[in-house]
């Protein structure tokens, strides 16, 4: 019953990290936004692209960071009821006593799939800094030149 509780306060550590990465994910979407809305008023269309192009970016590492969650979330889950099944086959002498231990691998396996949702996410993002840091050296959110003025 002591693998269990540990499980759950690992699943629930990966939880609030993963809720941080939401959240800065959100944030991150909403300045893209208000940037986007200034490059679109100014004129800069290939800057819109580039923004445009790094809102489904972003998109995309919620929609893993959201399958971490819901991942996560269940293996807690998981290991809630296993502590339940575990705690009922002792005090009732049940001969289903392989049944905790199997839920709890159900709830690692549940981990696993989380973590592994996020190892892709972090992918996603790091190749995300890389094209931020490209099109900022292209000049890309520069204001449009006028061909006229040069």
């Amino acid at each position: 019953m002591i693998t269990p509780a540990i499980l759950i306060l690992a699943a629930g550590s990966l939880v609030a990290s993963t809720l941080v990465r939401i959240g800065r994910i959100v944030d991150n979407v909403r300045a893209l936004i208000v940037r986007g809305q200034e490059m679109r008023r100014s004129g800069n269309d290939e800057a819109v692209a580039v923004i445009d192009q790094q809102l489904n970016t972003l998109l995309r590492r919620n929609d893993l960071t959201r399958t971490a969650l819901i991942c996560y979330y269940s293996a807690i889950s998981l290991f809630l009821l296993s502590t339940l099944v575990i705690g009922f086959t002792l005090l009732f002498h049940s001969p289903l006593d392989w049944l905790g231990p199997s839920i709890v691998m159900l709830g690692g396996l549940f981990l696993f799939a989380g973590s592994a949702a996020l190892v892709v996410e972090v992918n996603v993002s790091s190749g995300s800094t890389r094209h931020e840091v490209q099109w900022y050296r292209m000049r890309a959110f520069d204001p449009p030149h006028d061909e006229a003025s040069r």
